[in-house]
């Protein structure tokens, strides 16, 4: 879910690892049952785990610690079905639909 994603920033040397910035805590709960789990792991499928097709491709680039980790997470969530490509444009626009309006905002100051 959107509330539990953290904002990070690359810090200026390679050797170090990436630093959160404004962490958003998860609203968690003591017990969760796994009928709860199951849900939310479905939720985030639909939302974040839907192989897109990616026609016009240009390079991005990420460290390789975070390429490391968005690697792991495809991999144990969706078994080689996904690419970190895909997940990456998936969270971008993701991101970029709920905060579209604060997005336009923020550019006209």
């Amino acid at each position: 879910m959107v509330s539990e994603l953290t904002i990070q920033s690359e810090v200026s040397t390679p050797s170090e690892q990436t630093e959160l910035i404004n962490p958003v805590k998860p609203s968690t709960q003591k017990r969760t049952g796994e009928k709860t789990k199951k849900e939310a792991l479905e939720r985030c499928r639909q939302t974040f785990l839907q192989v897109p097709k990616i026609d016009d491709r240009k390079t991005m680039f990420v460290n390789c610690h975070t390429r490391d980790r968005i690697d792991e997470i495809v991999r144990k969530l969706e078994g080689g079905k996904m690419s970190v490509s895909g997940l990456i444009k998936n969270l971008a626009l993701h991101h970029m639909e709920f905060y579209g309006e604060d997005i336009e905002r923020w550019r006209k100051l």
